[in-house]
């Protein structure tokens, strides 16, 4: 199986497909806490906070939520209302084993898991056709009762029918 054959499983799959479980994940980061003047003071332990078990073959699997950019800042986010958004790690498992990582984006106060465009100036923000069926996936499976594609269309950002990764 390629990389390409495996996310275009996670990208073909529905919602009902994936079971969702929540802490503890076991999959996390020690982060060095910096003092004022240099130096560590203590450490902040930083994990996935979920973990998603594809129910019809479970040697795939993502986990999701382990914060990679608490300050993101695009262009196509200050069209939102909370213009704070932050970049949030996806880990693609394959029988345990990371296979791939990608960042989505939480917006607007984590109303919405939105993909990151591969242009940084627009509009139009073109997102690759893969990714944002993946980020609709996780917004559905992780996120908040919001409508996706309202808030893919608010910002600017349109479906382009470039390979991904």
């Amino acid at each position: 199986m390629t990389l390409d054959d495996y996310l275009t499983v996670v990208a073909t799959s529905k919602p009902e497909d994936w079971r969702a479980t929540v802490l503890p994940t076991f999959m996390f980061r020690v982060v060095p806490i910096r003092a004022a003047g240099g130096g560590t003071v203590d450490f902040e332990l930083q994990e996935h906070t979920t973990t998603l078990t594809f129910l019809r073959d479970v040697r795939f699997g993502m986990a999701w939520g382990l914060v990679g950019d608490k300050n993101y800042k695009e262009e196509w986010v200050e069209k939102l209302p909370n213009k704070r958004a932050q970049g949030v790690l996806i880990d693609f498992l394959f029988n345990g084993a990371m296979v791939y990582r990608d960042m989505l984006v939480a917006v607007d106060g984590w109303r919405c898991i939105l993909p990151q465009p591969i242009n940084e100036t627009g509009p139009v923000f073109k997102v690759p056709k893969r990714r944002l069926d993946i980020a609709r996936l996780v917004h559905r499976l992780v996120g908040p009762e919001t409508s996706f594609d309202s808030y893919f269309k608010r910002v600017g950002m349109q479906a382009h029918d470039q390979p991904w990764p």
